[in-house]
């Protein structure tokens, strides 16, 4: 059978995050977030960093532009998600699932709804994945090339986005875009992160052609 297959993994559903997150985050949470983690599936065989245009995620959950914003500001928050939204609804969200999740409960509380054979195997964005060698240093690197070069300002949220560059793009890449924000007077991660995906976007449509 050739018919594209979307899939996510079933413990989320299960586990009660449906009902959690609408109700912790805002109605259509769950939506969101459902479509965010089929997205990771499709494109990586372990949980990492993904990119999605904002109006795509709209279109595919049937909510409008601003309500999905609401909703990845407060997915950010819950700290189930590390991401950042661009200005453009058409340009690329950058975004990566927490691994592990937080739960709707402690763990042997949430175990315990799942079927006994889930129990036994390693749960997607459940069970942490392993560090690669050296990127607790990467990060370390990454966090010192901001401070020095973009702004003295950090906390947990800033911190989330200076891993994800950390994780999604070259060590080189990061260092020259710290070092054009220092030139340019840039002093907001933000707008790192953005001329970043917006040079990775235009990268990817070049080597389609």
């Amino acid at each position: 059978m050739s018919e594209q297959r979307i899939w996510s993994p079933a413990w989320l559903e299960l586990a009660g995050f449906p009902e959690w997150m609408n109700t912790k985050v805002r109605q259509g949470a769950w939506s969101v977030f459902k479509k965010l983690v089929e997205t990771d599936c499709e494109v990586n065989y372990r949980p990492a960093p993904f990119e999605l245009p904002v109006s795509e995620l709209a279109r595919r959950t049937g909510l409008k532009v601003e309500v999905v914003e609401r909703i990845l500001a407060g997915l950010k928050r819950k700290r189930l998600i590390s991401c950042f939204v661009p200005d453009h609804p058409d340009e690329n969200l950058l975004c990566q699932i927490t691994t592990p999740l937080p739960l709707p409960g402690s763990r042997e509380v949430v175990l315990g709804r799942l079927p006994h054979a889930l129990q036994r195997d390693e749960l997607r964005y459940l069970d942490q994945v392993t560090p690669a060698e050296g990127s607790e240093a990467l990060i370390r690197e990454v966090v010192d090339g901001y401070l020095s070069n973009v702004s003295q300002k950090m906390n947990s949220m800033i911190l989330d986005e200076l891993r994800l560059l950390a994780v999604r793009f070259p060590r080189e890449r990061i260092r020259r875009a710290f070092a054009r924000a220092r030139y340019a007077g840039v002093d907001s991660l933000t707008g790192v992160t953005r001329e970043m995906v917006r040079e990775e976007s235009r990268g990817q449509k070049t080597d389609k052609h």
